[in-house]
């Protein structure tokens, strides 16, 4: 086996400009400990951390530095979230869907606090401010993760999923629902701002059948979706060779990666599962890193 066929890819990471633990810069260098030749730094709704990534990625040659996001869409009975990798970070247009997004997510988070305290959990909108802004941009998004975070701290939960299941999760007493583009508009905004639209971690939207996903990737292909993560941490390996049989009938990028978060999913590592830079494509790896060349280095 050359080289170029044992080179590894993740393309689907967070840090704690959105959910993750770590700055952007850590996750970097964590991504060139774990031996991968490409990482996408993809923060839910949010552009922020782009900038520092790709000051620090320039003091690894080796490796390359994708720009992404993921935003989630309107769906179900599943979840559905849509990466872009390689987005342009000055476009408008995605600046003002993650303004809008993290708008959203500013009005939900004191209604989550408020149905918190009415349950007798005792926690302020300002000590979850203080737990986001640790080691973070004034942009970051502030979100469950970060409530999580004070509830453990303060001896609510034991963890970060007890305090999920317990109280955040979306069938718990303190869910609020946030709010959601539809899935046009999510993929519209993504490959406006010139990036590649990626259904991720297809296993969260809940299909019944292969049939049902078929459908489902032909009707977002129509309006733009251009890839399918198959390779994610959650898959089984079973539903891994399925999602690449169905992205190579379907004319589809494939692509994969850990959805790191750090201390939120402890069992997850970088480069884990391993996703070879063949199939993703290294001229779809190069097209997408080329984004990186207008953020400051």
């Amino acid at each position: 086996m050359n080289e170029k066929m044992k080179q590894l890819v993740d393309l689907h990471v967070h840090s704690n400009e959105s959910d993750g633990s770590y700055s952007p810069a850590d996750v970097i260098d964590f991504a060139v400990k774990a031996g991968v030749s490409a990482v996408a730094l993809t923060d839910h709704d949010t552009i922020a951390g782009l900038a520092a990534a790709a000051c620090r990625a320039a003091d690894y040659p080796q490796l390359s530095f994708i720009p992404g996001i993921e935003i989630s869409a309107e769906y179900s009975p599943g979840i559905m979230h849509i990466l872009g990798l390689g987005v342009n970070p000055t476009d408008a247009g995605l600046n003002a869907v993650a303004s809008r997004l993290r708008e959203s997510r500013a009005n939900r988070n004191p209604q989550i606090i408020e149905k918190l305290r009415s349950l007798g959990v005792d926690i302020s909108f300002d000590e979850v401010l203080e737990e986001s802004r640790k080691d973070a941009s004034p942009d970051a998004v502030l979100g469950r993760l970060h409530i999580a975070m004070v509830l453990v701290k303060k001896g609510f939960a034991r963890n970060i999923a007890d305090a999920f299941e317990k109280f955040l999760g979306n069938h718990a007493p303190a869910y609020v629902p946030k709010d959601h583009l539809l899935p046009a508009q999510a993929v519209a905004a993504i490959n406006s701002a010139g990036g590649t639209a990626i259904l991720a971690h297809p296993v969260q939207l809940e299909c019944a059948n292969e049939l049902q996903l078929e459908t489902l990737l032909r009707k977002l292909m129509h309006v733009g979706l251009g890839g399918m993560e198959c390779y994610h941490s959650s898959h089984n390996d079973v539903q891994t060779r399925t999602y690449l049989r169905l992205a190579q009938k379907l004319g589809l990028i494939i692509t994969g990666g850990s959805d790191y978060h750090g201390l939120g999913k402890p069992d997850v590592a970088i480069g884990r599962p391993p996703v070879p830079m063949s199939i993703v494509g290294e001229k779809n790896i190069m097209r997408w890193r080329g984004q990186a060349a207008g953020l400051p280095a």
